[in-house]
């Protein structure tokens, strides 16, 4: 109580400075009469999703991260099942908006692009019936109030609003008094004069409060909605400043009049909220002049997308009307009638559209013009419910003493509905005067632009893309654009860049690889006669890395080398008889000596192709008695001859063959395998290949069905021989 009685002894302390104070002093004793009677303190702020019962159990309603992350958010699937606003509560508000003339909206939401939903309604009395209705409408960019009056539906329409882009936007709708203003943040984006209170009409009997529940399935919200409450016995800059806004200057200077062309509103944090993003943004690859260009065309159109959405409303019941105009039972035919909000108006009947618009029927067209009202003369005229000019009270005026009326003075206004005034002096000396010295009449101009000049900001960054490469050093990307705000009436264009790229590096690619050059050849294993040399290679340029696949190829290459004739030694096939000196010529030719003790003859055989000749040497062994031929050289095969006497030596001669291990089967290549001869001084003489299908080193193949190289199953080769063997 004592807190009470001094809060209302300072509101007197105020009122009195400006003659008020018997209202003080009124309300003191009317505050200290409740504080007596223990009743509460009145409400001022109404959750409505609280007031709603609307929580985690409710049928329909998803549960999601806001920015707030002390309050939950809502998405609605199932609008059917949510619960209006409790009974007891929605008399309260519907009181307290009489009371303030108004409310104050504020709501954080998310509205899915391009989309339009009902932020708020009251419906009611009827099933079908609204009273109001605050829709943020997408596709035409507008936050559009919506009123019924007498049976007669109003739309006020604030453009620009840009809430349908799946962002979370903190606004607060202001409808108090006169004005309806949308705050996004803490800039104000459009306002708008009311010209009649509707909401003195609105009545709570028989009446359901909704929250994002729309009169149609189309006009249903869709997106997440947080933090919706309205607020009471609160100004607009309290509530403002509640949510991190500060006044940039003096109250004076950001008073809003005729010469006003900036509201300035500064925030004192950033409002960035930190909740639930878009899974993936979307950025727009076309122009600003592209941009711009099209949103000039689009511009004219939002009108006629307006008109036609509230006129598809009415196509049921102007579809019955023109049935029962050109329908098999005409009741109007050949007659010019008109019809307008589903009435129809036979030929030259009027009527009154609003208080101040009278329409008339004139050969099936509509013609409606603006009431003229005629001027007054008294100094307080009254405006009279459902009437459009002012009246006096009294009608007892005489000219009788009176000056001529002055000229009228100018427009209170330059837009939208002002006043004018003209007066006159009274000569007492001559009458009393009845009547007014003042008359007004309204005056009204084109509807007022309340856009502002404002430069244009930055948005966020958007998140990094993904790396330009898979492996490796690519790049990454980022950009933002200029539309937080967009700049309008002359505003600057954001300073700066809207792209950034930096480096980003991945995992390092494989490197597959390549064969070195050949080292020299080897030395060539015999000096004449044909021999083998070889040489190699290494994989190492570059060796194989991170996964590459290795070298394809030989690691060895073998060639044939020295192939010119040894020189003859006639001598070393021992043509003389065991005992005999041999002699050697450099021709090639050769001698023998005498016989040994005990044998007569020249020293030489008497059978000179008995054995196998090599290098036109025979390998023929004289023995006592009798001979015998060495075996055959290596890489030969053939007999070896023996006996005694001139018959046997000539009957029994040494025949040998060079070997061919692929021809006589004698090599080590496997049954899936083919032999391969190189020749009879290669080293090896032969070698082995696995056959189409199958995979090894081809002494051992195995299966190959998908014919890539290298066997089902692993093999055991021998000894630096796995290329084939094992994958």
């Amino acid at each position: 109580s004592l807190i009470i009685t001094t809060f209302c002894l300072f509101i007197g302390v105020m009122l009195k400075r400006r003659g008020l104070l018997w209202l003080a002093v009124l309300t003191t004793l009317w505050v200290s009469s409740n504080a007596q009677d223990g009743d509460k303190e009145e409400e001022t702020t109404f959750d409505l999703l609280q007031v709603s019962n609307i929580n985690r159990k409710t049928i329909g309603a998803k549960v999601f991260r806001g920015p707030d992350p002390t309050m939950p958010a809502y998405r609605f699937i199932r609008f059917d099942h949510i619960p209006p606003c409790k009974p007891e509560k929605l008399k309260k508000i519907l009181k307290l908006i009489r009371q303030n003339e108004g409310f104050i909206l504020s709501a954080t939401l998310r509205q899915d692009r391009q989309s339009r939903g009902t932020i708020l309604a009251l419906e009611g009395p009827g099933i079908s019936e609204r009273q109001f209705e605050i829709i943020s409408n997408g596709r035409a960019n507008t936050l559009d109030l919506i009123y019924w009056v007498d049976g007669f539906q109003n739309v006020i329409s604030l453009e620009d609003v840009d809430l349908a882009d799946s962002q979370w936007k903190n606004l607060t709708v202001q409808i108090t008094g006169e004005n309806y203003n949308l705050y996004v943040g803490c800039d104000l984006i459009d306002s708008f004069i009311l010209e009649e209170p509707f909401y003195e009409q609105l009545k709570a009997e028989s009446s359901r409060l909704y929250v994002a529940k729309g009169s149609t399935r189309e006009n249903h919200f869709r997106g997440l909605l947080q933090n919706i409450q309205l607020i009471f016995d609160t100004s607009i800059e309290d509530v403002l400043r509640k949510k991190g806004c500060q006044r940039s200057q003096s109250t004076e200077v950001n008073t809003i009049n005729e010469s006003t062309e900036i509201l300035h509103l500064s925030p004192a944090v950033t409002t960035e909220y930190v909740g639930e993003k878009p899974e993936k943004a979307e950025f727009c690859d076309r122009s600003c002049e592209e941009l711009g260009s099209m949103f000039t065309e689009l511009t004219g159109l939002r009108i006629v997308v307006n008109n036609l959405v509230d006129n598809l409303q009415k196509v049921s019941e102007e579809n019955q009307i023109m049935w029962e105009l050109i329908g098999p039972n005409k009741t109007l035919k050949n007659q010019p009638v008109c019809w307008q909000d589903g009435r129809v108006f036979a030929d030259n009947e009027s009527w009154i559209v609003d208080s101040c618009t009278k329409c008339i029927c004139q050969d099936s067209k509509i013609v409606c013009n603006q009431i003229t009202c005629p001027a007054v003369s008294c100094a307080d005229p009254a405006f009279v419910e459902g009437e459009c000019c002012p009246v006096c009270s009294h009608s007892d005026d005489s000219e009788e003493g009176w000056s001529p009326w002055s000229d009228w003075t100018k427009c209170s206004v330059t837009c939208g509905s002002g006043t004018q005034m003209r007066g006159r002096s009274c000569d007492v000396t001559r009458s009393a005067c009845t009547g007014p010295h003042i008359q007004t009449r309204m005056c009204s101009f084109k509807k007022c632009d309340h856009r502002i000049r404002q430069d244009g900001g930055w948005s966020h960054w958007s998140p990094w893309s993904s790396c330009s490469v898979t492996c490796g050093v690519g790049n990454i990307t980022r950009i933002r654009l200029c539309n937080s705000p967009v700049p309008q009436m002359g505003g600057k264009n954001c300073v700066g860049n809207g792209r950034e790229t930096e480096k980003c590096e991945k995992v390092p690619c494989p490197v597959n690889g390549q064969w070195g050059p050949w080292s020299p050849w080897s030395a060539c294993t015999v000096t004449c006669g044909g021999g083998i040399r070889e040489r190699s290679r290494l994989c190492n340029s570059p060796e194989p890395q991170y996964g590459g696949k290795p070298c394809v190829g030989d690691t060895k290459q073998h060639d044939m080398c020295n192939k010119k004739d040894c020189p003859i030694d006639g001598c070393l096939s021992n043509p003389c008889f065991p005992g005999a000196e041999c002699n050697s010529y450099p021709d090639g030719s050769w001698s023998c000596g005498a016989c040994p003790a005990g044998y007569l003859g020249n020293g030489t055989l008497s059978v000179s192709d008995v054995c196998f000749k090599v290098n036109q040497v025979h390998r023929c062994v004289n023995t006592n008695p009798g001979f015998h031929c060495l075996p055959c050289p290596p890489r030969y095969k053939g007999s070896q001859p023996y006996g005694v006497g001139l018959e046997v030596a000539k009957t029994e001669k040494q025949v040998c063959e060079p070997e061919n291990p692929c021809k006589d089967k004698t090599h080590s290549c496997h049954k899936s395998a083919e032999c391969i001869y190189l020749g009879h001084f290669s080293d090896p003489m032969y070698k082995c290949e696995c056959r189409t299908g199958y995979a090894g080193d081809g002494r051992i193949c195995g299966e190959d069905s998908d014919l890539d190289g290298w066997p089902n199953n692993n093999l055991v080769c021998a000894a630096n021989a796995t290329y084939h063997c094992v994958k």
